[in-house]
């Protein structure tokens, strides 16, 4: 109870330390990591390494499309107990309760869902494999929800100062990238490290030790950091009608999450290049000279459809340009407003993917490796608007919820967070589900362990699609935000409004 002591800050301009910086930062990246992974191997892992027929991978499909329905029930009720239970538990704060009791519970499912059936159990028939993966993505959100939930909330509470909070976003974001292009390129060597393990063992482990890595994480994040906006210590409870009323009201907020949940087809083509890349790649050698007639003249000789490498040269490219801008974000928004930099690292992923779209089409008159290196160029382009990407959308969601706070009362940062991840789900459930017959149809799944044989069609499909989808969505994200009013000094009043507000809930917590 002791560690906890100090849960709450005793003033709210107290500023966040070098310890809560690392703490907070490590824990969210790590946390941001294994949940990009999640998706990756979710799709993954059912599409290549579970051995699943055509038809079994189809029926799986559908049946995970229609349990995502299961989220707007599930989010609803799990953000309205969050967000109407109003119980503060003294200097331990709202939520910190609630994230360490779904810590562990929520790790240990999406273990288990990345799980290489196909390699561990190879008698194991197609039904009990689909059995196993709807029940484990029932059990996911059930307990993601809960997570996802009161971490958001948590973190939402660190700072009133809105310089404090771009520095953190930077920070996570900064963790996150590093985490994410280290682990790809140490994948590239994993079969000469560990040549005896299967690549869907070895995807199994590393993806393993980043979720367990969470768990110390998340706690020290909980331990060493303070909340600084605080409720009263005794709030009417208000009803669940009136929470969503003035989630609606809010048109700062509906207009983000609208951008927001557009932005996610940039996710889904994302999502994409991993099976491009096995696709185009696998059953391809060639080699590729870098710097070619200086000092520094190297040449790469890919073969053995090692792809990892490929995608780690991606990662690896990327990460350099993404850290300039990560560390430019926070200095660049002293002079430029939070929304046209949001709405300028949106064109900005719009023009790099588009070109890189035109320069690899058509795909069957090109070689190999200039499609590897068009692609990586304009990807490790992208990397320029992706720091901005990073921080900036997670300093516009606090600005609502200070809006929130200051028009009603209410910050409500579970129900958001639930009610933005529900419609999230529900798009992503559609075009997954899209996305999943597109690999049965074009014959990916068919193709998957003997690439050299996947027709021309499947490839340039899968590669047209990673460059199109993140484009178009990318724009189509821009839209909403030219009508998002909550900027500059505009939210700068509103905060000066809420400090004397947030000071007086701090002093009766601390009094109790």
């Amino acid at each position: 109870m002791k560690m906890f002591k100090n849960s709450i800050a005793t003033d709210v301009n107290e500023r966040i330390t070098p310890k809560e910086y690392v703490a907070l930062g490590s824990s969210t990246a790590v946390s941001r990591v294994a949940s990009a992974m999640q998706g990756f191997f979710g799709g993954l892992v059912a599409s290549t390494y579970l051995g699943l027929s055509k038809e079994a991978f189809a029926t799986y499909s559908t049946i995970v499309f229609f349990l995502g329905f299961w989220d707007i029930a599930n989010d609803v009720i799990v953000s309205s107990f969050l967000d109407k239970s109003r119980k503060n538990f003294g200097q331990w704060g709202r939520f910190k309760p609630w994230l360490m009791m779904m810590l562990i519970p929520f790790n240990v499912v999406v273990i288990l869902q990345a799980l290489p059936l196909k390699e561990f159990f190879p008698g194991i028939s197609d039904t009990f494999k689909v059995t196993y993966l709807v029940l484990l993505y029932f059990l996911n959100d059930a307990f993601s929800t809960f997570y996802n939930a009161a971490l958001t909330a948590l973190n939402a509470r660190r700072t009133t100062n809105h310089m404090e909070r771009g520095y953190i976003s930077a920070m996570e974001s900064i963790i996150t990238s590093a985490i994410g292009s280290t682990g790809t390129y140490i994948a590239a060597f994993l079969p000469m490290i560990l040549p005896n393990l299967s690549e869907a063992e070895r995807y199994f482990y590393g993806y393993s030790v980043v979720t367990i890595a969470a768990i110390p994480l998340t706690l020290w994040n909980i331990i060493a950091t303070k909340e600084r906006i605080a409720e009263p210590p005794e709030v009417e409870t208000p009803k669940l009608k009136e929470v969503y009323r003035n989630i609606i009201r809010n048109k700062p907020l509906i207009l983000y999450m609208i951008s927001e949940i557009l932005g996610l087809g940039f996710g889904v083509g994302y999502s994409l290049m991993t099976y491009a890349f096995i696709a185009c790649f696998r059953a391809e050698t060639f080699s590729i000279t870098f710097f070619e007639g200086s000092a520094i003249e190297f040449t790469y000789n890919y073969s053995d459809g090692n792809y990892a490498a490929l995608l780690s040269f991606a990662s690896l490219a990327s990460f350099v340009t993404t850290g300039i801008s990560l560390f430019l974000a926070p200095i660049v928004r002293k002079w430029v407003d939070d929304k046209l930099l949001y709405i300028g690292m949106k064109i900005g992923t719009f023009v790099c993917y588009i070109a890189m779209f035109i320069s690899v089409f058509p795909l069957e008159e090109q070689e190999p490796q200039d499609v590897f290196l068009k692609v990586v160029f304009w990807y490790a382009l992208h990397g320029l608007t992706t720091g901005f990407y990073n921080t900036i959308p997670n300093l516009i969601q606090m600005a609502v919820y200070d809006y929130g706070e200051y028009r009603y009362g209410e910050r409500n940062e579970a129900t958001v967070s639930a009610l933005k991840g529900t419609l999230s789900r529900i798009l992503t459930n559609f075009t997954t589900y899209g996305t999943n017959l597109l690999l049965v149809y074009i014959g990916y799944t068919e193709f998957a362990d003997k690439p050299e044989l996947m027709p021309m069609e499947a490839k340039s499909s899968l590669l047209y699609l990673f460059a199109i989808l993140p484009a178009v969505f990318s724009l189509l994200a821009t839209i909403p935000m030219f009508f998002y009013k909550l900027s500059g000094k505009r939210h700068k009043e509103i905060i000066d409004a809420l400090e004397q507000r947030r000071q007086q809930s701090l002093d009766e917590i601390n009094q109790l």
